[in-house]
């Protein structure tokens, strides 16, 4: 199916929808004191999430002409193909994962004094988090699979290879979202170790109401630039800017060093208490 004709089905439902929430509407504002006082909400509110979703799926319709926005769907698709064919060497037992992951494990508990966590590969978040661990460069002990690709010449499109250095010359980091664009799909970041400000294309977060109320978040990403496009691989750690736990490691690891592997271990685990767990990506 072409991409407009997928367009337009959605288009028709949502504005059936939408058509729908206005009748009620004009329907309850003609009593809407005794409404009110019966406690029955006005069903703009009570419907905000399918408005909500009207108005960023036309938001994203407009996105999707822009060139750099069509460049930045490009990469990350080559990227999701570089991820899934190293998921499958893995699978196929050509990396000594358990060799290493035990081993290091035990350095992260000596190193933070933190107890050990299992990751689930069957589970979505536990395998992005796996995918972090394991595929880029996270303690100094632990050979990664770009390392390992680009040492081995897996691929040899110039595209994958310069997208797989890439990855290989990139870094995480804990980031406070300070700007959401909506319009353009841009989120500036700001590094809270080093206080240097990134500004990445990230259609999804720059959606995020909750960010584009002004009330700042957390998330721990991993960013990659390729070529003039800045992109994160989306892992799902967000915190509350008030969270007495991320105030904590935030002051701790200032003064402290500490390898990425452990950082990441510590804040998925935290993750899983906050509010705000999941970036609730969607795509159309």
């Amino acid at each position: 199916m072409y991409i407009k004709e997928k367009y337009d089905i959605i288009k028709l439902d949502l504005e059936r929808k939408i058509i729908n929430i206005l009748m009620i509407n004009k329907d309850y504002k003609k009593d809407s004191k005794n409404n009110r006082e019966r406690g029955i909400m006005d069903p703009l509110l009570e419907n905000y999430e399918i408005i909500s979703t009207i108005i960023d799926f036309n938001r994203k319709v407009y996105l999707d002409h822009k060139d750099y926005i069509k460049k930045y769907y490009k990469v990350r698709k080559l990227h999701s193909v570089i991820i899934n064919n190293m998921m499958n060497y893995m699978g196929m037992g050509k990396h000594p994962i358990d060799e290493y992951f035990y081993k290091i494990m035990n350095d992260v508990a000596i190193e933070t004094n933190y107890r050990k966590i299992e990751l689930d590969n069957t589970k979505h978040d536990d395998a992005v988090i796996f995918n972090e661990l394991f595929i880029y460069k996270t303690h100094e002990n632990l050979p990664s699979l770009t390392e390992l690709y680009l040492e081995k010449k897996k691929f040899k499109g110039p595209n994958k290879v310069k997208l797989l250095n890439a990855m290989n010359n990139s870094f995480v980091s804990l980031f406070k979202i300070i700007d959401c664009d909506h319009e353009t799909g841009y989120v500036t970041y700001e590094d809270v170790f080093t206080k240097k400000k990134y500004k990445i294309i990230d259609v999804a977060m720059s959606s995020l109401a909750n960010i584009n109320n002004k009330k700042e978040k957390y998330a721990y990403e991993r960013l990659i630039t390729y070529e003039d496009i800045t992109f994160s691989t989306g892992l799902p750690l967000m915190f509350e800017i008030n969270d007495k736990k991320i105030v904590s490691f935030i002051k701790k690891y200032k003064k402290e060093k500490c390898s990425d592997f452990s950082k990441c271990v510590i804040l998925y685990d935290l993750s899983k208490k906050s509010k705000i767990r999941n970036r609730n990506y969607y795509e159309y």
